[in-house]
């Protein structure tokens, strides 16, 4: 990881966390601006960390950068990725996580 961007240690102390106590479900969110690609990270390198955990659904959400959050979402494994560009739309984009979540 580039220095710069904490998102990948971020996302590795969450699900650490999240773990640390008992529970019936594991879920971290993480919410980024999309830049990650200015510092080397890649949709592969995203996803591996979000399934690094098998007991844990984590999921990203990209709030900014329309073309890089749809190259990182698209190249997440299904599921894990997604969009929201408008804030009016978060409601709905966690409804659609916690729907995703409910049925894996």
């Amino acid at each position: 990881q580039a220095a710069g961007d904490s998102t990948l240690v971020a996302t590795e102390l969450a699900i650490k966390a999240v773990t640390e106590k008992e529970a019936d479900d594991y879920l971290v969110f993480v919410l980024s601006d999309a830049n990650l690609g200015a510092y080397e990270v890649t949709p592969e390198i995203m996803g591996e960390v979000l399934c690094r955990d098998e007991r844990v659904k984590a999921y990203a959400v990209f709030l900014s950068e329309p073309e890089a959050a749809a190259y990182l979402s698209e190249g997440l494994p299904t599921g894990r990725g997604y969009v929201c560009l408008d804030a009016a739309t978060l409601p709905s984009t966690f409804k659609a996580i916690f729907a995703n979540a409910a049925a894996g």
